[in-house]
């Protein structure tokens, strides 16, 4: 039983300090992330976006952790973490239309 119990206790992690240097610097990453312009995005395949609004989608749910716990010192990083989503989004349905409009013009020439 004692072997158990230790191995429960080797899976629970610490719970690390948060220093206020962490998190500037992890604003400041943020920040440099979400200004990503649209021109740099649609340079992406569609599986480079799906990965990018998937890494988009965490940093949001991390930056509004941190806003609850109130460790983020910029509380407009979250709107533009929303408007990155957003263009990520709105590239990928237009990738959807050209390949779309790709697969009717290969089927009108045949």
């Amino acid at each position: 039983m004692a072997k158990k119990e230790v191995k429960e206790a080797e899976i629970v992690k610490p719970v690390k300090k948060v220093s206020t240097k962490t998190v500037k610097k992890d604003a400041a990453k943020v920040a440099k992330t979400v200004a990503e312009t649209a021109a740099d995005l649609r340079k992406l395949t569609s599986q480079e976006l799906q990965a990018a609004l998937k890494t988009a989608r965490e940093d949001l749910l991390n930056a509004q952790k941190m806003l609850r716990a109130s460790e983020l010192p910029a509380s407009h990083v979250i709107r533009k973490m929303k408007k990155q989503i957003a263009k990520i989004h709105t590239i990928l349905t237009e990738k959807s239309w050209e390949d779309a409009d790709k697969d009717d013009a290969e089927k009108e020439k045949k």
